[in-house]
């Protein structure tokens, strides 16, 4: 019998707990502790200096917390690659960000696993980020409307992107009329960003594209069996390890333990890998999402992924 000890991550990337509830609460508090710093700015100014209090206020506060446009700004704040896609200035942007992230996070969480959705998250953004950082640099001022790039949308849109490469043809509202696919909600998410990044630049649009191509990347090989977002579950685990030095002692099977020390591994039978099986596993994903596969699924797919 394999006893296995009950253990509770206090670092994680959603795998104990709901990333969805963890990425709108860190966009949530962050909006909140800095308004309340605005507030500040605003409640100790001196006479009818609104425009100067905002100013003092971005230079030397907010902009600390957005993606500058150039490397040779970011180069002095490198944490922005991360910060920026949790800041938003606007309660209009905050609020229709976190209610797409709810939306097709909700969907990616019923199809794949809960963990999935943080890494995709941090994988759009950053390649995002560092995209239009690229084109900042290079090409002339006059094509980049912004001043510097701040808010979820970039992220979000490969969490979107990553939902929809699951299963496109996933049904919501199955009431009006046996329900609305998947791909249509996407599209109308794409089209409302596409209206709002032609104002914004060619920088924040082509972001935008790679982000979606990212999404659309991560979740195509995971639907192969490779799964680019694991080594972030092993950094953040030996973090954990650090803060918690009793997970370290993890059980062992007792297979493990007193039967198998021989230097020969036991045989062991592998499933013959075919296309057939290969797209009925897929089928059954798109069906019921991935956590309907069983362990033996899952292990078959990660090795049909590698040949």
């Amino acid at each position: 019998m394999n006893y296995k000890v009950q253990q509770q991550n206090k670092i994680s990337l959603g795998s104990t707990g709901n990333a969805i509830v963890l990425l709108i609460g860190a966009n949530a508090i962050l909006f909140v502790l800095l308004a309340f710093f605005k507030i500040f700015y605003f409640m100790t100014a001196t006479g009818n200096v609104a425009d100067i209090t905002l100013a003092s206020y971005h230079k030397e506060l907010f902009d600390y917390f957005a993606l500058p446009t150039t490397f040779a700004a970011f180069i002095h704040q490198p944490w922005t690659i991360l910060s920026y896609m949790f800041t938003h200035e606007s309660l209009l942007d905050l609020l229709s960000n976190l209610l797409w992230l709810a939306a097709f996070g909700y969907i990616m969480q019923s199809l794949a696993e809960n963990r999935k959705i943080i890494p995709v998250y941090l994988y759009g953004g950053v390649i995002g980020g560092v995209v239009f950082l690229i084109l900042g640099s290079l090409l002339p001022p006059q094509t980049n409307q912004l001043n510097y790039l701040i808010g979820a949308t970039i992220p979000v849109i490969a969490v979107a992107t990553a939902a929809v490469t699951l299963a496109p043809k996933y049904r919501i509202f199955p009431m009006l009329g046996g329900g609305v696919p998947l791909w249509v909600l996407y599209l109308v998410y794409i089209l409302i960003n596409v209206s709002s990044a032609t104002n914004a630049g060619f920088a924040f649009a082509l972001a935008i594209a790679i982000s979606a191509l990212v999404g659309f990347f991560v979740m195509y090989q995971l639907k192969k069996g490779k799964d680019y977002c694991e080594w972030m579950y092993n950094c953040m685990y030996k973090i954990d390890s650090l803060f918690n030095p009793h997970k370290k002692f993890r059980s062992t099977p007792s297979t493990e333990k007193f039967f198998y020390k021989t230097s020969r591994a036991p045989f062991k039978t592998e499933e013959r890998i075919t296309q057939e099986h290969i797209d009925e596993l897929l089928d059954k994903i798109n069906k019921k999402g991935y956590d309907s596969l069983s362990k033996t699924e899952k292990e078959f797919l990660k090795r049909a992924g590698k040949e």
